[in-house]
């Protein structure tokens, strides 16, 4: 593929609810491209875009795809998304470089849960949008009813610029409002024709009306179409979309078309429009990045210095690890010298690459505005900026959401731990919005996602392309153990087995601190009782005591421990005599102390639909949760609360069923509580008896 001006590029991100149709409106687009010589089906397995073995068999798109192509002397470079929320992550990489979106409806349903899931990312990026309301031909599609949810769910003005003749099995053609002329179509598929036609007299009024419509829409950005506009009634075609490109270009207002993607109609159509009315990297917002202090903007302009943001790394199979790289400004070419801004690291390009799904052909250049595929790069991961030396340049990276759910993750097979570890952070470099964390407490590893099926296509890559199985199971609160009131006791050790023997006693006083202060020790030892050479080893041997509480075995906090009288030996005295007396009676007592256990609490922000949000409320009262407010946005209400953790496994499963999908939250540590008297009372038993296995199994 030849090198395109700036001018000349479309950066598109195709996004919906999953099963609305997007990866079959991108497979039509590359047929009608050329780009392919036949129509992908996705029950097939013969998609392009969707051709990694999970998603041939789940027939879903789990992995964000990019397909470059040329269409009426431009270059489009669509980014097709997943549709779950569980791959949300995608759908930020793509929103985060693309000047555009074309938001997918299904015909039959119009806006949907995970059309307001992407809605809401849209509206964070300030991304123009197009409107296509698929599925045209499908049982029950209402194409008005369709545009009418954008304006009563979204809040967005979603304007027709295409009229449907027909719908569900009638569906045969459109109305092209802005040039007021009507196209039948003929066959279907690879054999979809389509030929102007007069536009059919029973239409003729509503046709009409629509245009009227669309001329007010189009000259009202402007003062002098709006003149004219007002005083003849009428705009020239070229006006018209003169008018639409400046609101789309402002946010302020979306065309709609239609189509069916699967029997590749309306899609020619939609191609024109796509090239015709979303803004060139020309006319989107220029980026704006820091060079130290100072704020810089990197115009699209091969002139400039190169900067460019990488917001994808794709695993493939013969190259290994591909970085997709979105070019701000300058021009990239292979063996390029640049600087790694967010790692104050050198990296030179290598190979560049378009590409169409799995297909790739090799890139000389490209200029501003561009999307390149570069073999993995030695120093850069995704979300850093690429930049020139002599302006280096900070970009921000993709926003990720939080994952929303955990899981304790183990290998299968002993001595695979490490292997374990290098798969999860490979997927972690291709998908951000995978985490993982090691619980020192629970001596657990976690791993994080958005959703039980995030984690389970985890799991299945861990064990397909990095040969470990793997083993998820429910993880261990990290309670912590404290105490409510002060106390004071002491411990000898000692130990005569023939020899040199063992000795040391500790008198230790304790008391809490509040709370997040963690721990204080005090040396209150007068007249060298003990000698200050076995201080440390008696806060060593503290220290070692709150390393697992008396109460279940937890990290124990927020108390202060003070040595204040004691013993020694001057022959069988040692570092670990006092250790281990210091040890034992801190445990002593912290028993004495009123010691209670503590479980961490999360701060929530949960959106839901307004219809559910005496449901949300009830169910977490019902988890021990504190609702702190509730405020207004748009049809939703953002609920804020604080909850035990313990309380939300596999919360944002259960949000999903009970708001029919629609609801959301977002969760991180706040602080600690103590935990109810009758919870402890079974935490602590059933640690007790996970010790006494452990110890009859070892």
């Amino acid at each position: 593929m030849k090198e395109f001006a700036t001018a000349q590029i479309r950066n598109v991100a195709l996004v919906a609810h999953h099963g609305v149709g997007k990866t079959s409106l991108a497979e039509a687009m590359l047929f009608n491209a050329k780009a392919t010589t036949r129509l992908g089906r996705i029950a097939d397995g013969t998609t392009l875009l969707d051709h990694a073995p999970d998603e041939v068999t789940r027939q879903i798109t789990i992995d964000l795809g990019l397909a470059q192509f040329e269409w009426a002397g431009h270059k489009v470079n669509l980014l097709d998304t997943p549709g779950y929320p569980d791959f949300v992550g995608d759908v930020y990489s793509a929103l985060r470089v693309a000047d555009a979106a074309v938001l997918l409806l299904r015909g039959s349903a119009g806006v949907e849960v995970g059309t307001e899931v992407v809605w809401e990312v849209l509206k964070q990026e300030k991304s123009p949008i197009l409107v296509v309301v698929n599925m045209m031909d499908k049982e029950h599609a209402n194409f008005d009813a369709a545009v009418r949810s954008c304006h009563d769910k979204l809040g967005l003005n979603a304007v027709a610029l295409q009229f449907p003749l027909g719908e569900a099995e009638s569906f045969h053609g459109i109305v092209d409002l802005i040039e007021n002329k009507a196209y039948n179509f003929s066959g279907r598929g690879m054999e979809e024709k389509s030929e102007e036609i007069a536009i059919p007299a029973d239409v003729a009024e509503l046709v009409a009306a629509a245009r009227a419509t669309l001329l007010e829409e189009a000259a009202t950005g402007d003062e002098q179409l709006m003149e004219k506009f007002l005083s003849t009634g009428e705009l020239t075609v070229e006006e018209i979309r003169k008018g639409l490109c400046e609101r789309v270009e402002a946010c302020d207002l979306a065309p709609v078309f239609c189509c069916s993607a699967y029997h590749n109609l309306g899609v020619k159509e939609l191609l024109n429009e796509i090239v015709d009315v979303l803004p060139s990297p020309v006319d989107a917002h220029p980026q704006k990045g820091q060079v130290g202090d100072n704020e810089v903007i990197c115009k699209a302009d091969v002139a400039e210095p190169f900067a460019a943001t990488v917001f994808k790394t794709l695993a493939e199979a013969h190259l290994g690890e591909l970085s997709l790289v979105r070019i701000w400004s300058g021009r990239a070419e292979p063996s390029k010298e640049l600087l790694n801004t967010t790692r104050n690291r050198s990296e030179k390009l290598g190979t560049l690459y378009n590409l169409t799904g799995k297909d790739r052909s090799e890139c000389r250049g490209a200029a501003a505005g561009d999307i390149v595929a570069a073999v993995k790069l030695r120093e850069t991961h995704t979300g850093d900026t690429l930049a020139d030396k002599t302006r280096p340049v900070k970009l921000s990276a993709p926003d990720f959401p939080l994952p929303v759910t955990a899981e304790c993750i183990r290998a299968k097979n002993k001595g695979e731990e490490e292997k374990m570890a290098q798969g999860i952070s490979r997927l972690h470099e291709e998908d951000p919005t995978i985490a993982r964390h090691y619980e020192e407490s629970t001596h657990e590893h976690l791993v994080l996602g958005m959703g039980d099926l995030h984690l389970e296509i985890l799991v299945e890559r861990l064990k397909k392309r990095f040969g470990v199985e793997v083993l998820l199971s429910r993880p261990h609160v990290p309670y912590r153990e404290t105490i409510k009131s002060k106390a004071q006791d002491e411990y000898r050790h000692k130990k005569q087995s023939g020899g040199r023997g063992q000795f040391g006693e500790v008198h230790l006083k304790i008391e809490p601190l509040p709370r997040g202060e963690r721990f204080v020790f005090a040396d209150e030892i007068k007249g060298g009782v003990i000698p200050n050479q076995y201080i440390p080893a008696v806060e060593k041997g503290v220290v070692a005591g709150m390393e697992k509480g008396p109460l279940a075995g937890c990290p124990v906090v927020d108390v202060r421990v003070a040595v204040f009288f004691g013993k020694y030996h001057d022959v069988d005295s040692s570092e670990m005599a006092f250790k281990i007396a210091a040890e034992t009676c801190f445990h002593q007592v912290m028993l004495k102390a009123t010691p209670i256990l503590l479980e961490p609490y999360n701060d929530i922000v949960i959106r839901v639909p307004e219809e559910f949000l005496g449901d949300v409320m009830g169910d977490m009262s019902s988890r021990r949760g504190k609702i702190l407010g509730t405020e207004a946005d748009g049809h939703y209400q953002v609920i804020k609360a604080k909850a035990p953790v313990s309380e939300l496994y596999k919360y944002a499963t259960h949000l999903r069923s009970i708001t029919q999908g629609r609801g959301a939250h977002g969760a991180r540590l706040s602080h600690y509580e103590e935990v109810p008297r009758e919870l402890a009372d079974k935490v602590i038993s059933t640690a007790k008896a996970e010790k006494e296995a452990g110890a009859a199994h070892a």
